[in-house]
């Protein structure tokens, strides 16, 4: 799930200066998740720019529609297409693919060319909760967990590092460049310790190879996912088993 905040309101009124007419759109993918796209972030986002003086049209998105998932969030984009054509903006409350996502299209496939703005900044992909997530994943495309014991050393480690702890691991295996984080190599040394496989640990890895992140990384599918009744039947039988089921021990 992408991590976000929301941004402070005074570098928003400052992308909308002089833009009078604004849609605040929603999104309900992650933004949802993180209360920074979901209907009341909407309307909280529309009384604040409505106490600014703008004339606000507020656009949020049903649950699960998310704004970068254009198959879905273009259907509103071209419900409200008379409103898009005679504002000065649109404010999206996603991360920044659903911002970049939405400009293209507003541009290439609905003729308009208006200023898309971001009302949040994205921090990353994060899993956990409910309540602590952390990042644990960059997303670099060349995963390395089968090798490590099931811990990412360049998430968790400070500085990235491919084939063990640096010199200076601080007393309690604490992190030498943050001392409130345990050494990522000690954790892996444990965990591969209590899986009988330390033979692995001391394997010389393979340097990273970035150019499997070279940006914009493009994913084609060979046909699109189709959401029917038997996956509708399905994430009902989750949404009980959930509900219902032994809970998980997490942290509160």
């Amino acid at each position: 799930m992408i991590a976000q905040e929301q941004k402070p309101m005074e570098e928003i009124l400052g992308y909308l200066e002089g833009k009078q007419k604004v849609v605040v759109m929603g999104c309900g993918g992650c933004a949802t998740f993180y209360r920074t796209g979901d209907k009341k972030a909407v309307n909280d986002m529309a009384e604040k720019l409505t106490k600014e003086g703008k004339d606000v049209f507020k656009m949020p998105l049903p649950f699960s529609i998310q704004a970068c998932e254009i198959d879905k969030s273009g259907v509103f984009l071209e419900k409200h297409r008379k409103e898009l054509e005679n504002r000065d903006a649109l404010l999206l409350m996603s991360c920044g693919e659903g911002v970049q996502i939405v400009t293209e299209y507003m541009d290439e496939k609905m003729g308009i060319a208006k200023s898309v703005i971001p009302a949040n900044d994205t921090i990353g992909n994060v899993g956990g909760g409910p309540i602590h997530l952390k990042e644990t994943c960059q997303s670099c495309g060349m995963c390395e967990l089968g090798k490590t014991a099931g811990i990412c050393p360049l998430t968790s480690c400070g500085k990235g590092l491919m084939n063990g702890p640096c010199g200076g691991v601080r007393e309690g295996n604490k992190c030498e460049i943050d001392e409130n984080k345990d050494c990522a190599w000690v954790k892996i040394y444990e965990r591969m310790e209590k899986l009988d496989e330390l033979d692995k640990f001391t394997t010389m890895r393979d340097p990273h190879q970035w150019s499997k992140t070279k940006r914009p990384r493009l994913f084609e599918m060979e046909e699109p996912v189709k959401i029917g009744l038997a996956a509708g039947i399905d994430a009902m039988k989750g949404m009980m088993a959930v509900t219902f089921g032994p809970k998980p021990k997490l942290d509160e």
